[in-house]
Parts: structure tokens; sequence; C-alpha cells
């Protein structure tokens, strides 16, 4: 049986860059990328301070999760989102941690 896992994925914006850029390219992303994609239970985006976010999506299985961010390395759409964030500090090469869960609660 599959469990499910969370992965945290850190955004920092691009110089120029607002909240409400990020907000709209984080709609598009929702409508265009991940409303189609298998395995994944739910997405939130937070702020955590000034200018810093956390995208925090949970996925049905560790397969999932990882089918997803293999098909966002091609996908002009997530390129879309991702042009609003200051990546010059991720290695987009590095495994995301996954982080297993172990109970859900609403």
């Amino acid at each position: 049986m599959s469990e499910p896992v969370t992965v945290l994925a850190p955004i920092k914006l691009a110089h120029g860059k607002t909240e409400t850029d990020l907000l709209e390219a984080s709609r598009r992303f929702q409508e265009k990328f991940v409303s189609h994609q298998d395995g994944i239970l739910r997405r939130e985006l937070v702020r955590t301070s000034e200018g810093e976010y956390l995208d925090i999506v949970q996925f049905k299985s560790r397969d999932d999760a990882e089918k997803v961010v293999e098909a966002e390395r091609t996908s002009p759409d997530c390129a879309e989102f991702f042009s609003v964030m200051d990546l010059s500090d991720v290695d987009m090469d590095a495994e995301l941690p996954m982080y297993r869960s172990l109970a859900t609660y609403i």
C-alpha cells in the first residue's frame, strides 16, 4: 500500500516580481498543469516571510510525486510559474525532500 507524501517547495520571488505576480502565476500553474496531474491530493501556497513562500503539495504516493516532478522539468506551464521565482540558489536537478504522512487531520 502506498502512503501519501508531502513536498515542501520553498519559493523566493525574482527581482521585480510581486506577490500578485506569484498568485497569478500560481493560479495559471494550477489550472494548466497541476489540475491535470494524477496523484496530487492538495496544494497550498503560503507566505513564510516578505518575498518568501512555500508551495506545499501532498501526493497519493512517492511514485506519483516523482512522476509529477519529472513532468515539471519539460512543461512550459511550469516554466511560466518558475519565471516569477529567484532560482539562482536552486539546484533544479536535486531531489526534493519528500515527507511521508503519518496522519492527516481536517
